[in-house]
């Protein structure tokens, strides 16, 4: 018997699983998963250079199932091999790591399940580097393994499966793109080409051919083979020796069958909808038929089916414990790109200015500092990192989805991505960002030019529901029990400095707001700052004001102006969320028991923080919250936008009575 025979009959096995998982856990994907069983036998138990004892080495190939719902076959192939799987939270504890039984599987979608309905690393299988499920975004996670790889020169592939409806999505694209311009040939894009959506077949734009196509004009070197030819893939996947030595990735085209070996299981109406109880030995019965039919019903595992031994080790940095980072001081990371001068002559310095010479300071301090940018480094000041590190930096051009999807790919290689974009082009990829922050992803977002405060180009460039959106994960525990997300707002370059290199020593996702206008300094460059943590910058008796970035500097003049008619204002600058509000609620009882916030976003910020505050610690304190309560324009000067809004001092004066 052949190689073909070995992996038709495990197909065959793997596929048999993977209708009786889905079925025992009364939801699931079992005719996609069918169409796979052939590509993910090959992969798994042939192509791939990986130990399922040890699947967190980091010199191993890697699998991105992007579409996540065809998971079942993976585990079906992961149980079988004996994977490790590990209790929620602990994905990188091998010592609380077990061997995944075939037994196992029939736990699918339960709550004390480590199988997930689309795969989930955080819950206890690190055979997988990021969630998939929301299409379109894994092959811009293998996109971010393989140019990691490229980084620490190891020789390790990435395998990316995609849908061919799938395809359909844009980010594809953009990952295409981005694959082709690096020249990412250790990333090998394989399209699932069943031909069956979930409500309809798919559209001719997503045909084999046409897929074929257009990876051709994308610079690929295509191959379209027939998915259940155990030859026509191992052959496909063959070429990659010699393809990793020129400039034109690799795409394969798999015509596949949705329900492959199994009549009941194909056609329309078949998709998400497992097999019934009492279904399953008519299933089963024909299976065996399509067994006896490729002779092998009988067929006694030869041995040939072998996983190819791991080829690489990774760089020390991935395999030791790391000490903290510490950037340079304030003044030498200034001065690294040429902000000393600015310095010295007292000038104000955009934090935008403060975030790229931190980024400078901290990638001199660590290699696994990785700079990420949507082509605007030039105004997000990411640009200084690519020229001081231009083999830690990743160009991403105008594909923000993609960019978040690939710092996931590169966290998930041990990498600290920081990505920087305007604050407005970060909403883009909302869905991007929640996906990475359910992998688990170490990963740092900057949205520049925030607010209203860059004036002149309008509501199209302004940042103004971001607060409220991931302010709503600040109050979100991780898997590791930490807030899903930290954010921050720095009011001027110290506290930006300060707050990017806070930023790359917390583990998990970090959204920073940043500055366009250069600000005066409000704090000596030996100030220090924490999660949750605010600065009373002036003291008060009659009121408090509660404001972060540009409208801090605003609530200044505002204070002053009061202070003209003796009431005097306490301002604070509560720089970051989750905020640990009940100190300020605090100081209000001190100071006429009454707050104003001030935010130029939308309401969801500030407001809500101290408002849900007052009313948890019934601190019965008044409250009148200012924020952007319309549709922005444009505005030749900040001020003329603020007074627009009513948040400029002068309304802020006239607000409080």
């Amino acid at each position: 018997m052949s190689f073909a025979a070995d992996v038709n009959k495990k197909a065959i096995d793997l596929g048999r699983l993977s209708v009786e998982m889905t079925t025992a856990a009364g939801s699931g994907h079992p005719s996609t998963a069918l169409s796979l069983t052939h590509l993910v036998t090959v992969l798994m138990y042939q192509q791939m250079r990986w130990d399922p004892k040890n699947p967190w080495n980091p010199g191993a190939d890697r699998l991105v199932l992007s579409e996540g719902h065809a998971v079942p076959i993976v585990y079906a192939a992961y149980a079988d091999l004996g994977g490790m799987v590990t209790p929620p939270g602990k994905t990188q504890d091998k010592s609380a790591a077990r061997a995944l039984t075939r037994q196992d599987v029939l736990s699918l979608r339960a709550i004390e399940s480590p199988l997930d309905g689309h795969p989930h690393p955080q819950v206890g299988v690190p055979f997988f580097d990021a969630a998939t499920g929301s299409l379109g975004q894994g092959l811009s996670v293998a996109a971010g393994l393989g140019s990691a790889a490229r980084m620490d020169k190891i020789d390790r592939n990435i395998y990316c499966i995609i849908g061919d409806g799938e395809s359909r999505e844009g980010q594809i694209w953009e990952a295409m793109d981005y694959i082709a311009d690096h020249a990412l040939t250790n990333v090998v894009t394989i399209f699932n080409c069943n031909e069956l959506a979930q409500s309809d077949w798919v559209s001719p734009q997503q045909s084999s051919e046409t897929l074929a196509r257009k990876a051709e004009a994308f610079g690929f070197i295509t191959r379209i083979i027939d998915g259940h030819d155990p030859d026509q893939i191992a052959k496909a996947f063959n070429e990659l020796h010699v393809i990793k030595n020129g400039n034109r990735p690799l795409a394969i085209v798999a015509r596949t069958v949705k329900g492959w070996g199994a009549s009941m299981e194909q056609g329309m109406g078949k998709h998400g909808t497992p097999v019934k109880k009492d279904q399953l030995p008519e299933l089963f019965k024909e299976l065996d038929q399509t067994a006896r039919d490729l002779g092998v019903a009988e067929h006694q595992d030869q041995g040939r089916l072998k996983i190819r031994p791991i080829t690489t080790q990774a760089p020390a940095h991935q395999t030791t414990a790391q000490k903290p980072i510490k950037a340079a001081a304030f003044a030498e990371g200034l001065a690294m790109v040429g902000l000393d001068k600015d310095l010295a002559a007292g000038k104000g310095i955009a934090p935008r200015k403060a975030y790229g010479a931190a980024l400078v300071a901290l990638g001199a301090a660590d290699k696994r500092i990785v700079g990420l940018d949507a082509d605007v480094k030039n105004s997000t000041h990411a640009e200084w990192f690519f020229k001081k590190f231009p083999d830690q930096y990743l160009e991403c051009k105008i594909a923000e989805q993609n960019m978040i999807s690939v710092a996931a790919g590169v966290s998930a290689a041990g990498k600290i991505p920081f990505c920087s974009t305007f604050a407005k082009f970060v909403e883009r990829a909302y869905d991007q960002t929640a996906m990475a922050i359910i992998s688990g992803a170490n990963l740092k977002i900057t949205g520049s030019h925030a607010g209203v405060t860059l004036a002149a180009d309008g509501p199209s460039q302004m940042s103004l529901p971001d607060v409220a959106f991931f302010r709503s994960f600040c109050h979100v525990k991780n898997f590791n029990g930490q807030p899903a997300v930290r954010y921050f707002f720095p009011a001027d370059a110290v506290s930006c400095y300060k707050l990017t290199e806070l930023m790359a020593n917390l583990d998990g996702c970090c959204y920073q707001r940043t500055l366009r206008a250069d600000v005066k300094a409000l704090y000596k460059p030996e100030e220090t700052f924490e999660v949750g943590g605010y600065k009373v910058l002036r003291e008060g008796k009659d009121l408090v004001f509660v404001s972060a970035g540009y409208m801090v500097h605003e609530c200044l003049r505002a204070a002053d102006e009061l202070a003209k008619n003796g009431r005097k204002a306490t301002v604070i600058d509560a720089y970051s969320l989750p905020l640990n509000a009940k100190g300020i609620l605090e100081i209000a009882s001190r100071n006429g028991n009454q707050i104003v916030t001030v935010e130029d976003n939308y309401t969801g910020g500030l407001d809500a923080e101290i408002a849900t505050a007052n009313s948890t610690e019934s601190a019965g304190i008044k409250l009148k919250n200012l924020f952007v309560a319309h549709i922005p324009k444009s505005g030749r000067e900040p001020q003329d936008v603020l007074d627009y809004l009513n948040l400029g001092y002068k309304s802020i004066v006239k607000a409080v009575g």
